[in-house]
């Protein structure tokens, strides 16, 4: 009897439910599948359930934009168990894959690093459709292209059964012949190992695979020993450099010991605390028939015993310290005696407070020669900055005068004043001019407002820079030599300071109490 039913997919009552797909099958194909025994694909117990995962669908630049699975097609409002029961094998084993480590070991001609080369894998089984995939992870200059090894398929057996590969066949510690290539499986995550316990085929202990001559030689990166103390010379010979323990830079900061000491004459010797440091300098007398030579030995570290080490040897950690250096003892400074005759009142406090020990003084001190200055400072010319020009009188290459920063940032403020010339020409008496004082450098400028027909042009009277107050031993001008009422001289200018803009008058009120 003829069904009612079109003959379309999911409308005939006798169709396989599990079908997952109805794709016609070409003759070739048929012709080569048709001595391989086609075995239903066999439902596992997973261990765990795989969350459901919708993509996002928002975002035209998202990855999973208008992307779909299994789950999106899902009811919202249905028991799981029926739909558990009536659901094919390929939707309860989606996303459900098996992963195992192995490697086969491939022969190396014609190479005289290496006879053979260790291949490691990464075996994929997907229990959705029983198929597998392989990858191999990619070494640095292998020379061997690595990446995917085995596009996913289904693989049959190598033992001529004309039957697929299926998950019983991957035990830990043994072979399995994936298309001519003998794999030693060795390892695999915890999802497997929780499956294979399901199922009551609980895999074995993982264990290491052997090493070959490339991974040994070729992988393993030589790690070089820096040579700390080389490091620390080099960065203090350029300039740099730090200080091993911060605490004992703060704590001992410009705190030195000095030591008198004597060899073929008699040396002061500077132990740093900061860093640990000695240096050791002549004392040079006037007439004493001896060339000036300011330093013995210029400030480092100084180690206990003296020799020449071979390249990258160093005694990083044996260096002489303060408890080192006693009275009336020999000090060996390579290979040179230094006997210690005495020290200074704050060295001998530090050894009373540190050691309880008491370090006698003595010592020859050493002569200050006195700095004779025949120099005479001429007169400012008032071209230009004086402080600048004081710089070509105390250098033969002067260096521009240094500025207060912390002055200058914080105290970007201007004081303005009204004032006129003190003067009883007609021509000059009525000029009003407006004095700006910064207080960030202490200069002044003085400009003179326009005036219509008056013949007089406007604009800068003076320049900005710092002018001395005649009534004051020609000291620079500060904020306390400009008071409202005041006569002062500027440039030879006089000038009566007649006002001031509101800013000013709080600043002096708040300043000037």
């Amino acid at each position: 009897m003829a069904s009612a039913f079109p003959k379309l997919p999911g409308f005939v009552p006798t169709q396989e439910l599990d079908k997952p797909n109805f794709r016609k099958v070409s003759a070739v194909k048929q012709e080569q599948n048709r001595e391989i025994k086609q075995l239903p694909n066999k439902e596992y117990p997973v261990p765990r359930k795989q969350p459901i995962q919708v993509p996002s669908q928002t975002g035209m630049f998202n990855p999973d934009y208008l992307s779909t699975t299994h789950a999106m097609h899902l009811p919202k409002n249905s028991n799981n168990d029926s739909e558990e029961l009536y659901q094919p094998s390929w939707v309860k084993m989606d996303r459900h894959v098996l992963r195992f480590s192995g490697f086969f070991k491939e022969a190396v001609v014609e190479s005289a690093l290496e006879n053979y080369r260790i291949r490691k894998l990464t075996i994929f089984y997907y229990l959705e459709d029983h198929s597998i995939s392989i990858t191999e992870p990619k070494q640095e200059n292998s020379g061997v292209p690595q990446g995917a090894f085995l596009k996913r398929q289904k693989v049959l057996r190598a033992d001529g059964s004309k039957t697929f590969i299926i998950p019983e066949d991957f035990r830990i510690n043994q072979d399995i012949e994936i298309f001519g290539k003998t794999i030693r499986l060795y390892d695999c995550d915890q999802y497997t190992r929780e499956f294979y316990e399901g199922i009551g085929q609980p895999q074995e202990q993982s264990f290491t695979p052997q090493s070959d001559s490339f991974e040994t030689k070729t992988m393993t990166k030589y790690i070089p020993q820096k040579d700390t103390v080389m490091k620390d010379y080099l960065e203090h010979k350029l300039g740099g450099g730090k200080v091993t323990s911060q605490k004992q830079f703060l704590e001992n900061d410009r705190k030195v010991l000095k030591f008198y000491v004597f060899s073929d004459i008699e040396y002061v010797l500077h132990y740093y605390l900061a860093d640990d440091t000695i240096e050791i300098k002549e004392i040079n007398s006037a007439n004493s028939g001896r060339v000036p030579f300011p330093m013995m030995l210029r400030r480092q570290k100084l180690p206990r015993k003296f020799s020449l080490n071979q390249p990258g040897q160093t005694y990083a950690e044996d260096f002489i310290r303060p408890q080192d250096i006693q009275f009336g003892q020999p000090l060996i400074i390579y290979n040179r005696k230094f006997i210690i005759q005495g020290c200074d009142p704050f060295t001998r406090y530090y050894y009373q407070e540190k050691f309880n020990v008491d370090f006698p003084l003595g010592g020859q001190e050493e002569q200050q020669i006195e700095q004779r200055s025949n120099i005479i400072i001429p007169p400012h010319n008032g071209i230009g900055d004086e402080q600048d020009s004081l710089g070509y009188i105390y250098r033969l290459q002067p260096k521009p005068p240094k500025k207060d920063f912390f002055k200058w940032v914080d105290n970007q403020v201007n004081l303005r004043f009204l004032a006129m010339f003190n003067t009883t020409k007609p021509e000059d008496k009525d000029r009003v001019f407006v004095i700006t004082y910064f207080l960030n450098d202490d200069s002044l400028l003085i400009y003179e407002p326009t005036v219509r027909n008056s013949g007089i042009p406007d604009g800068k009277f003076l320049e900005k820079r710092k002018y001395k107050n005649a009534y004051n031993n020609n000291e620079f001008f500060s904020p306390k030599d400009l008071i409202v009422g005041n006569e002062v001289i500027i440039n030879g200018w006089k000038f009566q300071l007649l006002d001031c803009d509101e800013f000013t008058k709080k600043w002096y009120a708040d300043n000037f109490k």
